[in-house]
């Protein structure tokens, strides 16, 4: 009896290995990101951190079902300059604007009022600090009146219940400040 022919098409076993080594690793940091908040979850969640991280395999179901907030906040920023003076900066607030400006600038509310203030995007707070440091540096102006820190913030005030819903428009203005961050301005920052 003639023996088959070899299937040219057919994978090598490093490579199958391969792609399954992927699937199961993959598969296991989707279930231990989704796992609930604990101590075990937080420790294999170390473990896995750089390797999700390395190859953007983060998961985030918040799409389907977003945490409802428990506060209506707006963020701003406080400027520091080295006379002592301060500026505020507050970053955009779609309420307070127009239809057609609102629907233009909704992706900058997307960055610096959904997503900036929390933790998961704390990487990126002191990018946040030296694009306000150099925003608010005038280079033909002395040093002497340079920036020297600035504060990322939010004012905010708690939202009622679902059984006492309020519409945006009737909520109470934000009244309470949370300074999430502090950067304190570099000279090389201002270059």
């Amino acid at each position: 009896m003639e023996k088959a022919p070899q299937n040219k098409n057919e994978l090598s076993a490093a490579y199958r290995f391969g792609v399954y080594l992927f699937v199961a690793v993959y598969f296991s940091i989707a279930v231990i990101t989704l796992l609930p908040k604990s101590p075990l979850q937080s420790r294999l969640i170390v473990l896995v951190a750089p390797l999700a991280s390395a190859f953007n395999l983060s998961q985030n179901w918040k799409l389907f079902s977003p945490d409802l907030r428990e506060i209506n906040f707006c963020s701003h920023a406080v400027v520091e300059f080295a006379d002592g003076t301060t500026k505020l900066y507050e970053f955009p607030r779609l309420e307070q604007m127009g239809a057609f400006e609102a629907y233009r600038r909704q992706k900058l509310c997307k960055i610096f009022q959904d997503s900036m203030p929390w933790p998961d995007f704390s990487a990126f707070w002191p990018d946040v600090g030296r694009f306000l440091a150099r925003a608010n540096f005038d280079p033909t102006g002395t040093d002497s009146n340079a920036p020297v820190q600035v504060s990322l913030a939010y004012n905010w005030v708690p939202v009622c219940d679902m059984e006492h819903y309020e519409k945006q428009a009737d909520l109470k203005e934000p009244n309470r400040s949370f300074t999430f961050f502090i950067y304190r301005v570099k000279p090389e920052d201002l270059k």
